[in-house]
């Protein structure tokens, strides 16, 4: 294994006050220029970095799904610049979330399901990035199924494995159950 690849798989630090003040100026600054009107909270776990944005009455900017997606984007590539050390940023709008939306949770469930019963890998339609990433977590520690994201941009997808050799290739499952815009 080479020095690069150890540290893109090395996990992140447990705290990384740089990274927390980097996110919490760039989100600051940019919304200002903006013309939102938002009040930025930071949360550090020992796994990633949330932003929360509170708008406040008179902002001129609507803090939707598109831009959040394209913000929580950008604020990822200014903190981790290098693959090292990498932790995630993840916005939200409104405060902090204590779990994962009940409804990608039960979809991530009922696909791992199918994956485990059909003995085929099952391929999640293209999803927002924020999506993939709770139907990561919310199939970390199920039994028999394993996840991963594959391709680019708009056409990355996420993979969900049934243990065991000679799994399937990939068979597409609609996208439902989310009820978002992506």
């Amino acid at each position: 294994m080479s020095e690069r690849e150890r540290d893109a798989e090395a996990p992140p630090p447990r705290e990384a006050p740089e990274k927390v003040a980097r996110a919490r100026e760039f989100c600051e600054e940019l919304f200002r220029r903006m013309g939102a009107e938002v009040e930025v909270a930071i949360r550090e776990s020992p796994e990633a970095i949330g932003v929360s944005l509170s708008p406040r009455p008179g902002g001129r900017v609507e803090l939707g799904g598109a831009l959040l997606e394209a913000v929580q984007h950008l604020v990822n590539r200014v903190v981790n610049p290098r693959a090292e050390g990498r932790k995630w940023v993840n916005l939200e709008v409104g405060g902090f979330p204590e779990a994962t939306d009940p409804a990608v949770k039960a979809m991530a469930l009922r696909l791992a399901e199918a994956a485990r019963r059909t003995g085929k890998v099952v391929a999640v339609a293209p999803i927002s990035a924020r999506e993939r990433r709770q139907i990561h977590l919310a199939l970390v520690g199920v039994e028999g199924v394993s996840t991963r994201s594959e391709g680019e941009g708009l056409f990355r997808q996420l993979l969900i494995v049934p243990a065991g050799p000679g799994a399937s290739p990939p068979r597409a499952a609609p996208r439902s159950g989310s009820g978002r815009d992506g």
